[in-house]
């Protein structure tokens, strides 16, 4: 339900939003796009940052969707204003950004939320600073979070990496070759430039943290350590999003001609990209073969490894690494995911705003004397508890006035339906 729900569920909105705004209306005025182009960049920043201070596997990965579909919508809300502004090659291009974006984004989430499954089914916890060690006893699923993770951190050969290139190719160039842009767009693209740069700089960092902490290093409690692996079943579903993920990244060109097609075919304009093997952009200066660039990724790991090897193939020497005279290493001493995102979360204190509390217990006998100290930390979503929660706790309030009103009596149902209709036969006598 997890994947369905973040992989495909929340790509409606998506639709809507472009179906509407770009086919059924034809456009629209420039502000309304400039406001999809910001909100986008504000949720895509946003998400990021919650994700990256979450120890709860699940809401880091929905976390992490919030970040994709603003990242979504920063295309989209592009696309509208180069259309607005007369320039149909650039928002076909940004259109195919987006729409590329949501299927490269369906497949490594089904992924990643799939391989959650997997280890909530077999540790039981979904805390990232209870689990470790998995991949030794669930080396698949490793694999395959491992495969989710580098395709979501946007970096080569991921299969993010293509559609959020040609996001950013679509906002570098507008300011200089739309001739139709104001100042406020003109200031506003390259913004959106930073925010997309520093939401993936914090996807690799949440990515690490999580296949890291989860799945590295020794295991941190009894759940962990015997944990197994799941199912040829469970598996399998992974293996295909696994797959689609792979194919992706490697040979997007499989899927762009669809998307550019249909990106050209709700703008009226052109496809804004061509090549079967190499990515060619029309009408703007770009060019990028994820193929050869996973070739000469292969080849320069594998010369760097090889030299390593030559190098160091006479001189290794097997020793115990110095542990400060305290003896074997163990799991108390690694990293936890609180522990791994802290520094940023210092960085970032004024966004995400953490709460703090210090609970001091002292001895009955001495104030003088601590008998305990409690300390707590946690980073509550301001968002879903300044805005969200009102609005529920409002929507609940008129659900309960309902219910009182609605007591099943038909004497009262005729009487809500008689005064209705002598207001309403006022209001016609008032306002005629």
């Amino acid at each position: 339900m997890s994947a369905l729900m973040s992989a495909a569920m929340v790509n409606l909105g998506v639709y809507g939003i472009v179906r509407v705004g770009l086919d059924l209306l034809g456009g629209g005025p420039r502000w309304w796009w400039l406001l999809v182009l910001v909100l986008g960049a504000a949720s895509a920043v946003y998400g990021i940052l919650q994700a990256v201070v979450r120890t709860d596997l699940k809401r880091l990965l929905g976390y992490s969707t919030t970040e994709n579909m603003g990242l979504v919508l920063v295309g989209v809300g592009a696309s509208g204003l180069y259309a607005a502004a007369g320039d149909p090659v650039l928002a076909a291009l940004a259109l195919t950004a987006a729409l590329l974006h949501v299927l490269t984004h369906a497949a490594f989430k089904t992924l990643l939320f799939l391989s959650a499954g997997s280890v909530v089914h077999a540790t039981g916890t979904r805390d990232l600073d209870a689990l470790g060690g998995l991949r030794a006893a669930m080396p698949v699923t490793t694999a395959a979070f491992g495969l989710g993770a580098l395709a979501a951190s946007a970096l080569p050969p991921g299969t993010a990496f293509v559609s959020e290139w040609l996001l950013l190719q679509s906002l570098v160039h507008g300011p200089r070759t739309a001739p139709g842009l104001d100042v406020v767009a003109s200031i506003v693209l390259p913004l959106a430039v930073a925010a997309v740069a520093l939401t993936a700089g914090l996807a690799v960092a949440t990515f690490v943290k999580a296949f890291g902490v989860g799945f590295l290093a020794r295991p941190r409690t009894a759940e962990a350590a015997a944990a197994r692996e799941s199912s040829p079943y469970m598996l399998a579903g992974m293996g295909l999003a696994g797959a689609a993920c792979i194919a992706l990244a490697l040979a997007p060109t499989l899927v762009l001609p669809a998307v550019a097609g249909a990106a050209a075919d709700v703008l009226h304009a052109g496809p804004a990209v061509q090549g079967a093997v190499a990515i060619q952009l029309v009408g703007v200066d770009g060019v990028m073969s994820p193929l050869l660039l996973v070739a000469a990724l292969a080849v320069a790991v594998a010369a760097v490894a090889g030299a390593l090897r030559w190098l160091t193939a006479r001189r290794v020497r097997t020793a115990r690494p110095w542990d400060c005279g305290g003896g074997p290493m163990s799991s108390r001493t690694e990293y936890t995911a609180t522990s791994f995102a802290e520094p940023l979360q210092r960085v970032f204190d004024d966004v995400l705003d953490p709460v703090q509390d210090v609970d001091v217990t002292h001895h009955r006998e001495s104030r003088y004397l601590v008998a305990a100290v409690a300390y707590r930390r946690s980073v509550p979503d301001r968002i879903e508890t300044g805005l969200y929660a009102p609005v529920l706790s409002a929507a609940a309030a008129w659900g309960r006035a309902g219910r009182r009103l609605a007591t099943g009596s038909v004497h009262r149902y005729l009487g809500y339906g008689f005064v209705t209709l002598c207001g309403l036969l006022v209001l016609l006598v008032v306002t005629r």
